[in-house]
């Protein structure tokens, strides 16, 4: 599920080809953020540094490193002589990250796009228009694919600060988007924002940008509850503990 070319990540390697010393060092953290996006890693997952340098072929001052990222940037929590427990997807999470969303993205409207980034999307909408409502598996990475691409100009034009605040908002969609998707047997989320979003773009049509995001924003939100409703998971009060046993007359040991 790893992908190193996705705009979500950092760039690997440079214009010409070699990799990056710089994204050599971080091959370990992005990796393992791939693994939490994707729930290889599972929401509420107590792992150690043994267990992903296994699984994910880590040297020990990698996977060190790796984890202690995911802690810095609020993914898992260490757990004393235990490791590291991943971050649970629950209601409260899904809000705070809808409401982010709801606020952030009309930042998006103020993008001011070169004429080579119109050009790339003005080839990308026919693409997306052809594959529409598509279901084969090859056409599903097709869309993904370009949507990502989609997503990765608008970044690549905002201010570095919003894009970093935007990059985790969209972190966390695609995490909990996985989470339901590998719960369920029902049909997965499929974007249908992106020609309508792209011709916003091309024609720097604040409002009809801020339109198409808060459709998407609006369509997961309503994935979401769909899927919340359907969670058999019981519900509890935090920190609630069972009850003990009072002692009684009739159980209660002579002295």
């Amino acid at each position: 599920m790893y992908d190193p070319s996705s705009p979500l990540l950092r760039p690997v390697v440079s214009e010409d080809g070699v990799a990056n010393p710089e994204a050599k060092a971080r091959f370990a953290e992005d990796r393992l953020l791939d693994a939490v996006i994707w729930c290889e890693l599972r929401p509420g997952e107590v792992v150690t540094e043994s267990d992903v340098m296994e699984r994910f072929g880590l040297t020990k001052a990698a996977a060190r490193s790796g984890l202690a990222r995911l802690g810095y940037d609020g993914w898992a929590m260490p757990q004393p002589r235990t490791g590291w427990r991943i971050l649970s997807v629950s209601g409260a999470l899904i809000g705070d990250v809808i409401g982010a969303r709801h606020v952030a993205e009309p930042a998006l409207a103020t993008l001011n796009l070169d004429a080579a980034a119109k050009e790339e999307l003005t080839q990308i909408a026919p693409v997306l228009t052809a594959m529409e409502g598509r279901t084969e598996a090859g056409a599903v990475r097709s869309v993904d694919h370009y949507l990502n691409r989609v997503d990765g100009i608008m970044l690549e034009h905002c201010n570095p600060f919003t894009a970093r605040h935007l990059r985790k908002l969209w972190h966390h969609t695609s995490r909990i988007v996985h989470y339901f998707e590998s719960a369920g047997t029902e049909p997965s989320f499929r974007r249908q924002d992106g020609p309508a979003l792209i011709q916003a773009l091309c024609a720097d049509d604040q409002d009809a940008v801020i339109d198409a995001r808060k459709a998407l924003i609006d369509a997961l939100e309503a994935f979401f509850l769909k899927r919340l409703l359907r969670d058999q998971t019981p519900l509890s009060r935090p920190g609630a503990q069972q009850q003990k046993t009072k002692p009684t007359s009739l159980n209660r040991t002579n002295q």
